[in-house]
């Protein structure tokens, strides 16, 4: 399976630790051994799953082409996830997007790959 571009969550605060840092090592990493990264249709998902309190999260674009760590696609129920094996540097990170919840406390993502 090719990887266009490869998304991750994160908060503006641990934004300013990687942006500060040069690497994106977010705690899940230390706990689970890897970044946890969604193909477009996840991410919504992925975003209100988190249970976080956060009223914004940073939706981070990740260009695979310019990742140092190994890059897993690895099925865990009926999906299959990239998951990325190490810290990596920030300047694969082409965007930052804020997304904010709804009213009802929900984040709605919408992502669409065009050919």
């Amino acid at each position: 399976m090719e990887n266009d571009l490869l998304f991750t969550l994160s908060t503006k605060s641990e934004w300013k630790q990687f942006s500060s840092s040069g690497n994106f090592e977010p705690e899940s990493l230390k706990e689970k051994g890897y970044v946890s990264c969604y193909h477009g249709p996840q991410i919504e998902k992925a975003a209100n799953d988190l249970q976080t309190e956060e009223s914004e999260l940073l939706l981070i674009v990740i260009d695979p082409l310019k990742l140092q760590v190994p890059l897993k696609n690895e099925k865990i129920g009926t999906e299959v996830f990239p998951n990325l094996y190490g810290a990596f540097s920030i300047d694969a990170v082409i965007d930052r997007i804020i997304l904010k919840k709804s009213k009802k406390g929900i984040f709605a993502v919408r992502v669409k790959h065009f050919d």
